[in-house]
C-alpha cells in the first residue's frame, strides 16, 4: 500500500470535513479513490491477520511443548490446525459466493456498515457477555450487555409505537423462543384455555404445544385460512363460540404478520375486535418474524403501526431477517408480563425461556439503528419492484400478495433449487410449491440470472 498512516490521517480529516460539514456530496472520482483506498487497507489488513496467526500460533506450540506434550505430539497439532484453516477458508469462499445466491429464505445480508463493522471486530476480541435472567434487572453476573439489550428493545418498540413504560421484552434466540413466551404467557393467564393458529403458522407453534412423546402439552386447533393465506375470522369465532360452550375459559391465539411460505398478514384489529365483541377472553401472541422488522420509512411494507391499537399482547420479530443482523435473533415485545421468584443462584428474577442470551450487542444496537431510522422510502422495494418487472416481462407467472417480497412459483428443477436455495412446500391444492424472497441485498445481475433460469434459457448458468 502507496500510503502511510499519516496520509491516511489527512485524507480521513479532510474526507469527513468534505461530507459532513457542507452539503456537498464527494465527487465520483472522491468516492472511487476512498473505496479503493479502503480495498487497499483491508487486504492489508487481511496479510497482516494471517501473518499473526501463523506467528501467534508458534508461541501456542511452544506453550503446549512447556506443559510436557512432546515435539512429535505438537507436530501433528500444527498439522491438525494447518488443515482446519485451509478447510474454513475454503468455507469462507463459498460462503461470499452462496450469498449472492440465497434467494429462498428470509435473511437480509446487506453489506455491514463500516461502523458495525469495526463494532464487530471489537466483539470477536471479547470474552463470554453472559445476559441471565431478566434484562430489566442487574444481577451477580457482571460481564453482561443489558444496558444495550435494553437499547435495542426500546429502540424496537419505538418503531411499533409502543411508549416507554408500557413494555416489556428481551433478546431471544429467535423467532421460535418468542413464540414459545408467548403461548406459555397466554397459558399462564388462562390455564383452562385453548391455543388456536391457522395451518399457515410457523411450525415451531404446532412444535410447542407436544412434549418429547408426541402428546398434546396444550389444547389447540389449526384455522383454515382464505384465500390470501390469512386466518379465516370466521372460522376462528365459530371454533372458539363452540368451545366456548364446552368449558373452554380463555383463548390463547397466535396471528402471524407474514407468514413463512407466502408473506400472509393476519386480520389482527378484525379478529381482536370480533373477540372482544363478543365478550371473549383471551391472550393474542403475534409472530411477525418477517415483516416485524421492517422499519416505518420503507415504502409500501406491511408495517405494524401501533401493538395497543391492533389489541396484541406480546409480538416477536427476528432480527436477522429484514433487519439482517449477524447472528440468528430476536426481539421479543410484550405489554405486561408476569413477576416470576427470584433465582438465588442469579440473584435477580427471570423472566425469560432459555435464561442466558448469546448475541452480538453493539454491532446488533448499530445495525438495527441504521436499519429502522437509516434508510430511504424505496430501499425495500426497490429490488422488489425490480423482480417483479423481470418476471412480468418474461412472462412467468407468479403469486405475490399485497406489500410483501415474496413470491410464489411453481416448484423448478432441483438445479435451480439447488443454486438459488429455494425453500419448497406443498399447497393446499397438494401442488409442489418454492418461493423466491427479495431483499435489499440482492444484485440486479443475480436477479435477472434467476429470471433466465427460471426460463430455461440459461441452463449453462446452472452450478
Amino acid at each position: 500500500m502507496s500510503k502511510n498512516f499519516e496520509d491516511l490521517q489527512r485524507l480521513y480529516e479532510q474526507s469527513q470535513s468534505r461530507v459532513l460539514e457542507s452539503e456537498q456530496v464527494l465527487a465520483e472520482d472522491e468516492e472511487a479513490m476512498l473505496r479503493q483506498t479502503l480495498e487497499d487497507i483491508e487486504g492489508e489488513i487481511d496479510r497482516c491477520e494471517k501473518l499473526r496467526a501463523k506467528l501467534g500460533r508458534v508461541l501456542d506450540y511452544n506453550k503446549l511443548k512447556k506443559q510436557g506434550f512432546s515435539a512429535a505430539q505438537v507436530r501433528d497439532f500444527a498439522e491438525e490446525d494447518s488443515e482446519y484453516i485451509t478447510k474454513v477458508d475454503s468455507y469462507y469462499a463459498r460462503n461470499l459466493q452462496r450469498r449472492k445466491y440465497m434467494f429462498g429464505y428470509p435473511a437480509n445480508m446487506e453489506d455491514y456498515s463500516y461502523t458495525t463493522s469495526y463494532l464487530r471486530h471489537l466483539e470477536s476480541k471479547m470474552y463470554l457477555m453472559n445476559n441471565c435472567g431478566d434484562p430489566y434487572q442487574k444481577g451477580n453476573y457482571g460481564m453482561d450487555s443489558k444496558s444495550t439489550e435494553k437499547k435495542i428493545i426500546s429502540l424496537v418498540a419505538d418503531n411499533f409505537g409502543i411508549s416507554p413504560g408500557e413494555y416489556w421484552g428481551y433478546i431471544t434466540s429467535g423467532g421460535t423462543e418468542s413464540n414459545f413466551w408467548g403461548i406459555r404467557e397466554g397459558f399462564n393467564r388462562f390455564p383452562n384455555g385453548k391455543l388456536y393458529f391457522s395451518k399457515d403458522t410457523h411450525y415451531s407453534v404446532e412444535k410447542y404445544v407436544f412434549d418429547g412423546e408426541n402428546r398434546e402439552r396444550y389444547p389447540y386447533e389449526i384455522i383454515d385460512v382464505d384465500a390470501y393465506g390469512r386466518m379465516s375470522p370466521e372460522r376462528l369465532f365459530e371454533a372458539v363460540e363452540n368451545d366456548r360452550k364446552n368449558g373452554v375459559e380463555g383463548v390463547i391465539l397466535v396471528l402471524t404478520w407474514g407468514t413463512t411460505c407466502r408473506g400472509a398478514v393476519d386480520e389482527v384489529q378484525k379478529i381482536t375486535q370480533g373477540l372482544r365483541a363478543r365478550g371473549i377472553e383471551y391472550y393474542c401472541h403475534l409472530d411477525a418474524a418477517h415483516f416485524g422488522g421492517i422499519s416505518q420509512n420503507q415504502e409500501d411494507a406491511p408495517k405494524v403501526d401501533n401493538l395497543a391499537t391492533l389489541g396484541v399482547d406480546s409480538l416477536a420479530i427476528s432480527m436477522h431477517k429484514f433487519m439482517g443482523t449477524a447472528r440468528v435473533n430476536g426481539v421479543l415485545l410484550a405489554l405486561t408480563r408476569r413477576d416470576r421468584p427470584v433465582i438465588d443462584y442469579i440473584g435477580q428474577e427471570d423472566s425469560t425461556l432459555l435464561g442466558s442470551r448469546d448475541y452480538l450487542p453493539f454491532s446488533t444496537y448499530q445495525r438495527a439503528r441504521e436499519m429502522l431510522l437509516r434508510r430511504g422510502n424505496h430501499h425495500y422495494i426497490s429490488n422488489v419492484c425490480y423482480f417483479e418487472n423481470g418476471m412480468k416481462l418474461a412472462g412467468l407467472s407468479y403469486e405475490r400478495f399485497e406489500n410483501s417480497n415474496t413470491f410464489v412459483i411453481h416448484k423448478p428443477c432441483d438445479k435451480i433449487c439447488k443454486k438459488y436455495q429455494l425453500a419448497t412446500f406443498l399447497d393446499s391444492d397438494g401442488m409442489e410449491k418454492a418461493h423466491i424472497i427479495i431483499f435489499p441485498f440482492h444484485e440486479k445481475e443475480i436477479m435477472d440470472e434467476l429470471i433466465g433460469d427460471l426460463l430455461g434459457l440459461t441452463a449453462n448458468h446452472l452450478i
